[in-house]
């Protein structure tokens, strides 16, 4: 870990600090189906909107998200994708930097679970992390994005979708975007 060192010019006296990116480097890792797959579970979801008697909803896309942060950088985060998550016969990947006002091209929800709840999927991918490797200190959120394609779409429906189908509130939150 590098410190960095600056003398304050009023007392003469040297300050002792991180730099503040790292542990700001932030990435998520996008994996969903390739296109041309039936996505069962994506299929479920708009199901279960439908019998909430909620209509104009043609498709949902189900994507896997992880957020990693830390001391990383793209190249590391690629390779946890690329070895680690993702199944390259049946799924695709993106990685981007984090940027929490990034917008989504269509509505979709973000499910993550809470602050202070386990996240199983988590602890097995830093299991994982540690097996490929790598030893930067780093941490790993584990969630789900599901982009709605549709009609009369709105964040009313949006949080009944997510309150009623995919969240539980008492463990998870949930992120609405793009509306």
């Amino acid at each position: 870990m590098m410190l960095l060192k600056k003398q304050d010019r009023s007392t003469g006296r040297f300050i002792i600090f991180l730099p503040p990116d790292i542990f700001m480097s932030a990435y998520i890792i996008e994996i969903t189906l390739k296109k041309n797959l039936f996505d069962a579970f994506g299929n479920e979801i708009l199901h279960s909107i439908r019998e909430l008697g909620i209509d104009g909803i043609e498709k949902v896309y189900v994507y896997d998200v992880y957020k990693v942060y830390g001391d990383v950088d793209i190249s590391t985060v690629r390779k946890i994708g690329r070895e680690l998550l993702l199944d390259s016969v049946s799924q695709t990947m993106k990685v981007y930097r984090f940027d929490s006002k990034k917008k989504c091209k269509n509505p979709c929800v973000e499910v993550w679970y809470l602050p202070g709840v386990s996240d199983p999927v988590a602890l097995t991918a830093m299991k994982g992390i540690r097996d490929l490797g790598i030893k930067n200190q780093l941490n790993i959120n584990c969630g789900k994005r599901y982009e709605f394609i549709g009609k009369k779409l709105n964040r009313k429906t949006l949080e009944t979708i997510s309150t009623k189908i995919l969240a539980n509130t008492l463990i998870h939150q949930f992120i609405i975007k793009g509306i």
